[in-house]
């Protein structure tokens, strides 16, 4: 089931009130939500060193443009940046490949980090799970088959993890991180990719790697959208 829809109170505000660069404010930008200055400026992919969680490729820091983007596509209902902001994950995507046995695979499985159901509800739908669907033709017409799998999902019990630090974000995970739906699952030897939208302090990559590893997949990396981190990164 792909992302909810716009309703049409949205679609005729998008209609007489047209969109903004989701990065500068300037526009509207000639497609999408995503000046070409601001796909210009964001400096990625970067490798960024998250300890515990593998390999972790990133589209560029968390700041300038691509904060603001990420922000308004998140938290303000700018869902015309998905398809723009998922075009920035591509060259992440490329960065972890070569962790599966020296050799492209011949497709991927990418698996959305989840959303808590509330957070989701408010948000119109899960924006990672949304970010996945729009990256699955681009990877497809890169040359790499891919397929979203929401393999894992966040019970009720999980709080908002802004604000906490990596111990609390851990134990926060630990009693509301568990499987979705079993029909949904990879298939066996199917490399997995994780995909969220800002790392932080790792603490839900490390998480959600081990739940994957419980249910028999082995994910060859993780792509963000942008590093938060204070860790070491390269190109």
């Amino acid at each position: 089931m792909g992302p909810p829809s716009c309703s049409p109170v949205a679609a005729l505000l998008d209609l007489l009130f047209p969109r903004t660069c989701g990065g500068c404010g300037a526009g509207p930008p000639d497609s999408g939500g995503w000046c070409p200055a601001c796909a210009e400026s964001t400096a990625g992919p970067w490798s960024v060193a998250v300890p515990g969680a593998g390999r972790v490729a990133v589209a560029g820091r968390y700041r300038g443009p691509l904060r603001r983007a990420v922000l308004a596509y998140k938290e303000r209902g700018r869902r015309d940046l998905a398809a723009d902001l998922a075009g920035l994950l591509v060259p992440p995507v490329a960065v972890v490949l070569p962790a599966v046995a020296g050799r492209a695979p011949d497709r991927i499985r990418l698996v959305p980090v989840p959303s808590r159901p509330a957070a989701a509800r408010a948000r119109g739908g899960d924006h990672v799970l949304r970010l996945c669907r729009a990256l699955e033709p681009r990877l497809t017409a890169a040359g790499l088959p891919a397929r979203t799998a929401t393999l894992l999902a966040l019970g009720r019990r999980a709080r908002d993890s802004v604000g906490l630090d990596g111990a609390a974000r851990a134990a926060n995970l630990s009693v509301a991180l568990r499987p979705a739906n079993r029909g949904r699952e990879a298939g066996p030897g199917e490399p997995v990719v994780l995909v969220d939208d800002v790392v932080t302090t790792g603490a839900t990559l490390r998480a959600c790697r081990q739940a994957l590893r419980a249910l028999g997949c082995e994910p060859i990396g993780s792509v963000l959208l942008a590093d938060a981190t204070t860790h070491h990164r390269s190109r």
